[in-house]
């Protein structure tokens, strides 16, 4: 029998250097005498300052994290595992590991033993780094002390060891079993249909949190701290307004009297399973073929190969879909500060409820969209516009569609070739911008040679103006200088005229 219990920490080179040399006294002794207080000790890495290393490292370059990492602590009876046998040490130590990798799968991690404590027990410490080094975030989730409780105990019961509660194989109680115990109008009944309804609508415990709020229902959480082992449990339970009691009043129920897949042990489980299955589907689903592969297949679009007709609309469908649209719904209102109680709404709830009723007009609605991308002269003239990367990318998804086995990857390919649609639209729209611009760029160029050639012709008439004006002004020079000769030439000849007599006096 083992006890948990996990704490963030802020600084991880503080809390490895103690449970390396310990502290106060006994970290001076170690220190001077060259010694440690490791019984054991294995983890991610060539050595601890390493694991200090990439730890702070990862903090640094993410500003926004406030912990290096996490720390998990776990203790077993002198009775379970002895501190004088070396198999149990290096048992501990494993199995501190494999919790590590139960809690944060792609996080590294390291363990100490300690044989040193008060209680003589055989305890670890189990460090994990707040990095996931797939995503490349801090870890999102699985940090709290209820989840590590539970993975402990799933995982003691796999390596043999004794845990408190109910054992595997223990009848527990299911809301879809229960609530027929309750009469149709009973307060339970309606609380536990609106818990189970918000637990399917949602993926999170964010989400089943917004969920419950949506439908009036208050989610609150009591603590309890066992003061001797320090262990911290939560319970769970319901607050609604009952509209069918005397008085219109809140009333509360706490959740393990509904049915243990409604609290909070039961909802956690429910999440991991449904992200298992989610993954599972992604795993399953068909790898694209790379573009260079099929950029030179033939892209014929003939009834024999239809490209585009790879998805066809199934129960599990709407179903699976419903509640994503409905918090897209709300979502979409909450942001325009529109109430998301309406036609659409109740339109998307009966839908989940009863898929099989939409599926018929869910159905022609598909069938349209196909007919009229089919149909689409546009998308057909767009088709033969050379876009290649556009077409390849088309094709692919068509065919990855085509070879889907998950109803998720088939409504992708669906989808994606009506986007691909949209694609080839604004492809011919630049195209038809560019080539507007190109004639407007070609009209400018005419018509600034047009100006240019004006100009020109303004420059010449103008130069012939003032040549015309200096040919006259020349011929009147040349007047005046001729009639000037003239007169010299005649020098004293009479002159006839009024005054030719006085010649003679």
């Amino acid at each position: 029998m083992s006890t948990t219990h996990i704490q963030p920490l802020p600084n991880v080179y503080g809390r490895m250097a103690y449970t390396e040399l310990g502290e106060g006294k006994k970290r001076t002794e170690n220190i001077q005498n060259g010694t440690n207080r490791i019984a054991a000790q294995m983890g991610d890495g060539d050595s601890r300052e390493e694991f200090v290393r990439f730890c702070s490292a990862m903090k640094r370059q993410n500003q926004g994290r406030e912990n290096e990492g996490f720390e998990v602590r776990v203790s077993w009876a002198p009775e379970e595992l002895s501190k004088d046998d070396p198999e149990d040490i290096q048992r501990a130590c494993e199995y501190g590991y494999l919790l590590c990798k139960e809690v944060a799968p792609n996080a590294p991690c390291w363990v100490t033993v300690h044989t040193d404590g008060e209680g003589g027990c055989v305890h670890v410490h189990a460090t994990i780094a707040n990095h996931d080094l797939e995503t490349g975030n801090a870890i999102a989730h699985g940090t709290d002390h209820a989840t590590v409780k539970r993975k402990n105990d799933q995982l003691s019961r796999q390596m043999g060891f004794s845990v408190v509660g109910p054992q595997p194989g223990a009848q527990r109680t299911r809301w879809a079993d229960r609530k027929s115990e309750f009469e149709p109008g009973a307060f339970e009944r309606m609380l536990g249909n609106r818990v189970e309804e918000a637990r399917n609508a949602s993926s999170s415990m964010d989400e089943f949190r917004e969920e419950l709020r949506l439908r009036g229902v208050e989610l609150n959480e009591v603590r309890k701290v066992d003061k001797e082992t320090g262990e911290e449990t939560v319970g769970w339970s319901y607050k609604a307004h009952d509209p069918l009691g005397k008085t219109k009043r809140k009333r509360r129920r706490r959740a393990s009297n509904l049915a243990d897949d409604l609290t909070k042990e039961g909802v956690e489980a429910y999440f991991e399973e449904k992200q298992r299955q989610a993954e599972a589907q992604k795993e399953d689903a068909p790898v694209p073929v790379p573009v260079a592969t099929v950029a030179a297949e033939p892209q014929t679009d003939s009834p024999a190969e239809p490209s585009f007709d790879v998805y066809s609309v199934e129960e599990s469908d709407v179903a699976q879909m419903a509640g994503d649209l409905q918090r897209a719904h709300i979502d979409r209102c909450r942001e325009s500060g529109e109430p998301f109680m309406g036609e659409r709404y109740g339109q998307l709830v009966e839908a989940e409820r009863h898929p099989e009723e939409q599926l018929a007009k869910l159905q022609a609605e598909v069938d349209a969209a196909r007919r009229e991308f089919h149909a689409s002269k546009e998308a057909r003239d767009a088709l033969d516009h050379p876009c290649p990367n556009l077409l390849a990318g088309a094709w692919v998804f068509a065919k990855a569609g085509r070879d889907a086995k998950d109803p998720v990857s088939r409504m992708m390919a669906d989808m994606t070739a009506m986007m691909m649609r949209m694609l080839l639209q604004q492809a011919m729209e630049e195209q038809r911008r560019r080539e507007r611009e190109a004639a407007e760029r070609r009209l400018y160029e005419s018509r600034k040679n047009m100006w240019d050639a004006e100009k020109r012709l303004k420059s010449a008439e103008k130069a012939l103006a003032h040549e015309d004006e200096r040919e006259e002004q020349a011929k009147l020079v040349r007047l005046q200088e001729r009639e000037d000769k003239a007169a010299r030439r005649a020098g004293g000849r009479v002159k006839y005229g009024a005054d030719a007599d006085k010649q003679y006096e």
